[in-house]
């Protein structure tokens, strides 16, 4: 008895040791080696970028990629809200990012803070990466990036991020050049060569559905002053 126990332990055992050798064999088959990598969902980061924060890169085999440090490495980034990464045997990496997405900049000792639609902070550079309001009149010492900017004047700070909302809302993003908030009471922002008079945010929908129907009509390469704060628009030129 013991010793049909202990043959069959030992059968066991073979036949373990030998699936494990198979496996291992063919999953270093060339055929597992990445030939692949997709990146979706990206806006800021490029797909280079990302594949750099993989801790595999094509040719290396599919199942010694590690997900989780993959993950970790990829979220250090402040552009990056969530990410998941799938393998697609035999040889496909598929990452699927959800970004925070770039809305504006504000100025800061010669540079710019990126900025998503909620005054989140995504980095910090010397010049602009792409055509997005650059937002004047926030009084604040520093920032984090990463964190939400923290201002002396937090009404003006709401009114920003809502203005952003509405900009995208109303497709305006690629427009507006500058917005100056520093006067809650008149605010100003700029597209080409115009200077927009906003006024307050009071009835800012119904503000910025006349801007679109103005700038159907006007060119904004010439210099003047569209006022926005009464019943109807006025525009003037400026010579």
């Amino acid at each position: 008895m013991n010793r049909r126990n202990s043959s069959g332990k030992l059968l066991a055992a073979f036949v373990l040791v030998f699936t494990l050798a198979v496996f291992i064999t063919l999953f270093l088959l060339p055929i597992f080696d990445i030939k692949d990598i997709k990146v979706n969902g990206i806006d800021n980061l490029t797909a280079e970028q990302v594949e750099g924060m993989l801790t595999s890169k094509r040719g290396d085999n599919i199942f010694l990629l590690n997900k989780i440090k993959s993950k970790k490495n990829i979220l250090n980034s402040h552009y990056v809200k969530s990410v998941s990464i799938n393998r697609i045997l035999p040889s496909t990496v598929v990452v699927d990012l959800e970004e925070y997405k770039l809305r504006g900049y504000i100025p800061y000792s010669g540079s710019y803070l990126y900025i998503d639609g909620d005054g989140l902070v995504l980095d910090v550079q010397k010049t602009i990466k792409r055509q997005l309001p650059v937002v004047e009149g926030l009084k604040f010492n520093d920032f984090t990036v990463g964190q939400i900017l923290k201002v002396d004047n937090p009404s003006t700070f709401d009114t920003m991020v809502e203005m952003s909302k509405l900009f995208e809302k109303h497709e305006l993003l690629a427009d507006v050049i500058r917005v100056n908030i520093s006067d809650e009471s008149d605010i100003h922002f700029y597209i080409g060569k115009m200077d927009v008079e906003f006024g307050s945010f009071d009835n800012a929908n119904r503000k910025l559905s006349m801007l679109n129907e103005v700038l159907k009509q006007l060119d904004t390469d010439y210099a003047g002053i569209l006022n926005l704060t009464g019943t109807y628009p006025t525009f003037k030129y400026i010579n």
